[in-house]
């Protein structure tokens, strides 16, 4: 598995660990301080000049969050990474990084909704300009860019259509035009695609999802070459979206099972994907590993070692039927968010994407009964028997 084998050895656990007396402690410290003292002021000084290393306030970096960084770093096999309060803090602060006042935006038209209305509503406050495209038209995303295109924006797996971004042929297509490729890789996590080595500049992820995978965390990260991400430091420092030194420390905690994790979420997801796909109440079934997909044949080539833990699925019932679906299920809950180790599910229309509006939705395949199910690792039969007793019971 890239990457982790060096994670292992990046955590306090290791050999070069701080020592207490003969011994060293197996899980790192939580360092719970907001600020840092010195003895000396010229000590001081050197550590804000970058001369000497040390830390001075926790807006700025702590301990427990430089350990988590450097960990994030490794798995995506990329120069640096920063952790933020929140996915959507790890994305507009990026933005800021990348964007002025009169730079254009090409944007995936399928992306989390949050992230929509973040493009949509706030970048044209700044003075940006935003395209929506489709990003798997490869060609659709060439005609859209313009000579102050600075970036390229796109999910791995798009939420919540569940298609893969061709990330190879985008990258090219942004390094032929001196544009920076931002991927939100949060639906795949490092272990199913590491989006800089098919060519991204920026990879982000809403920690609070797969990387922690135990819905105790809200965090976010950005990670890419050390330029960019030195400037994104200073604008962090600026405008404060830090993450909590506990948050981290439970994402340190999260990310020792991440690969076992992501192999039992996409194996349960498989098999899930093609058991719905025969319910005679279900209608289109989203999945990347599905043959049938758009993007399969993308997916086989962007993602190693499974196809992830979200899918779609399409219901063949109204509203009524749809909240008799929800209330007929005991064991999986209805739950505006994904990648927790139980499985839930969400309808976007209703949650993800509340914000976009219904014409553009629809347009997207993004009904009112679409249903987004993040797969959890209870065993298979025990999810199923679930879902299937609940669509039985529909008429």
């Amino acid at each position: 598995m890239k990457g982790f084998e060096k994670v292992y050895r990046g955590f306090s656990g290791s050999k070069k660990s701080e020592r207490l007396g003969v011994s060293r402690p197996e899980v790192p410290p939580i360092y719970a301080t907001s600020v840092f003292s010195f003895d000396r002021l010229e000590d001081m000084d050197r550590v804000f000049e970058g001369k000497s290393h040390g830390f001075i306030y926790s807006r700025i970096d702590n301990p427990t969050n430089k350990l988590l960084e450097d960990v994030l770093a490794e798995l995506e096999l990329s120069e640096q990474a920063l952790v933020f309060s929140s996915g959507m803090a790890a994305i507009s602060h990026s933005l800021m990084a990348a964007l002025k006042p009169g730079d254009h935006v090409v944007v995936s038209d399928v992306i989390y909704g949050g992230s929509y209305a973040l493009f949509k509503d706030i970048l044209g406050s700044w003075d940006v300009e935003v395209d929506f495209v489709d990003i798997f038209d490869v060609e659709a995303v060439k005609r859209s860019i313009r000579q102050n295109t600075k970036v390229i924006y796109c999910e791995t797996i798009s939420n919540p259509m569940m298609e893969v971004a061709d990330i190879p042929s985008l990258s090219s297509l942004a390094k032929e035009n001196g544009i920076l490729l931002f991927v939100d890789n949060t639906f795949a996590s490092p272990v199913l695609c590491n989006p800089v080595m098919l060519g991204a500049d920026v990879v982000i992820h809403s920690l609070t999802k797969y990387i922690n995978g135990h819905s105790d965390v809200t965090g976010g990260m950005v990670a890419g070459e050390k330029t960019f991400m030195e400037k994104l430091l200073k604008i962090r420092t600026i405008i404060g979206g830090c993450m909590s030194p506990f948050d981290a420390w439970l994402t340190l905690r999260g990310i020792k099972t991440l690969h076992a994790r992501m192999k039992v979420h996409s194996e349960n997801a498989m098999a899930l994907a093609r058991l719905l796909e025969n319910h005679p109440k279900v209608g289109k079934v989203y999945y990347p590993g599905l043959e049938r997909q758009k993007t399969y044949g993308i997916a086989r080539k962007v993602l190693e070692g499974g196809f992830g833990g979200m899918l779609s699925f399409e219901l063949l019932a109204d509203e009524a039927e749809l909240n008799n679906f929800l209330e007929n299920l005991e064991l999986i809950e209805l739950v505006p968010s994904l990648a927790s180790v139980s499985t839930i599910l969400s309808i976007p229309a209703k949650t993800s994407h509340r914000a976009v509006p219904e014409d553009v939705r629809l347009s997207k395949g993004i009904s009112n009964s679409l249903i987004r199910l993040s797969v959890g690792m209870e065993p298979l039969e025990v999810i199923w028997k679930d879902i299937s007793n609940s669509l039985d019971k529909l008429s």
